[in-house]
């Protein structure tokens, strides 16, 4: 059989390289990015408000004017989806809160029942909206919000009061309250007028956060609710958000963002004058990363111990991204691994709109990029001894 040219060997020895090289080359991770994620049909204003744990799902509101519009759920695949009502007297929704793998999200219903005119959901793809009212046997006429939910959808946390208390007393009768499918609903303070509201939840629903008479908690099922000790010249205080174990709480007090854990106790995290340093919104799972709004700024921060508090938007500039002409107002969640931010700003067209960053860092070649290099190596080895032994063969043709 006739062999082919030197030629023809060496130009196939290199094709057959960098194919076997392609085929092995994985695609490196997600890096850094930002988007805006526009409005749901007929509204005008939307903003973000939590994110679950991997920060592939986002959920939020999108609304034309107060309590008007309705809940969403993002994702990339399927970009703005509204959730929906459940009746006709359903006119408006807001989701606060996301379970760790986006399948189950939390929020309010505003209705025009008199019963009930602000309800708490709860939302599956299997059940839609789920109306909470009925967890308050008790209670015949209440406002009530769902604000946090637990790691695996399980735990729900937020606040209820009596209407007749808020006729009588203004807003002095939220209960803050926590609830789980097994054991129902139960307040988390004792008293009767307690200003209280619970924000945040561990993953695994056994630690609560929130504000109790404008101060700061942290909940067990041992201790009952706690105050964080930041009591300053009356300064309020509230706890927003806690991390994955409970151990780092975040939040605001007298306008100054704080990092409270047990050891520490709170500490603020601006070095700006007391009366400014804005409000920590969200923290990632092991508390390292905090991100809010700075009340000095009026704008979105991340915070790290080694940067401090920094403005988002310059750490998004930073990172390569364009973000020219946005107002980022807001960072209101982060995900578990303190890459995804949500949040609240301005688009370049001067609207109101919710946005999603990703601060993923550079991606690194995958442990298979090498594996791919290798066997191009190898391919491209046999293939030159093939080639050598060719040669031999025409030097030698009864061999």
């Amino acid at each position: 059989m006739k062999q082919f040219s030197a030629i023809t060997q060496i130009f196939l020895l290199t094709s057959f390289s960098f194919s076997a090289l392609s085929l092995f080359v994985v695609a490196p991770a997600q890096s850094a990015s930002f988007m805006g994620l526009g409005w749901l049909p007929n509204t005008s204003v939307s903003y973000a408000t939590g994110v679950s744990a991997d920060g592939s799902v986002v959920v939020g509101s999108s609304e034309n004017s107060m309590y008007s519009g309705q809940a969403f759920r993002w994702t990339k695949v399927d970009g703005l989806v509204g959730l929906g009502s459940f009746d006709e007297n359903i006119f408006g929704g807001r989701a606060n809160g996301v379970s760790a793998d986006g399948t189950v999200v939390v929020g309010e219903l505003h209705t025009s029942r008199y019963y009930a005119p602000i309800s708490p959901f709860r939302w599956t793809q299997e059940t839609g909206i789920v109306d909470l009212s009925y967890i308050f046997p008790d209670q015949i006429n209440f406002y009530s919000r769902a604000y946090g939910v637990s790691g695996d959808g399980s735990t729900i946390v937020g606040s209820s009061a009596n209407l007749q208390s808020v006729e009588n007393h203004g807003f002095s009768g939220y209960k803050a309250f926590r609830w789980t499918e097994s054991s129902g609903v139960h307040a988390l303070g004792v008293g009767d007028d307690e200003n209280q509201q619970a924000n945040a939840v561990s993953a695994d629903g056994s630690i609560v956060v929130g504000v109790n008479e404008y101060e700061a908690f942290r909940w067990t099922q041992q201790t009952g609710m706690v105050s964080l000790g930041l009591g300053y010249l009356g300064l309020p205080s509230s706890a927003n958000a806690v991390s994955a174990d409970g151990s780092v709480v975040v939040g605001n007090h007298g306008g100054r963002a704080f990092r409270w854990t047990q050891g520490t106790g709170g500490i603020g995290l601006g070095d700006v004058e007391y009366i400014g340093g804005g409000d920590a919104k969200g923290v990632s799972a092991d508390g390292s990363i905090i991100v809010g709004v700075g009340s000095d700024w009026e704008m979105a921060f991340r915070w790290t111990q080694k940067t401090g508090m920094v403005s988002l938007k310059e750490t998004l500039i930073g990172a390569g991204l364009d973000v020219s002409g946005w107002t980022l107002s807001s960072a209101n969640a982060i995900s578990a691994d303190g890459f995804t931010i949500v949040g609240s700003g301005t688009n370049p067209s001067g609207q109101s709109e919710a946005w999603v960053a990703n601060l993923s860092p550079e991606p690194i070649p995958e442990p298979l990029t090498i594996l791919g290099s290798i066997a191009a190596i190898a391919f491209a080895a046999g293939f030159e001894r093939k080639f050598s032994k060719n040669k031999s063969d025409e030097k030698d043709p009864d061999a």
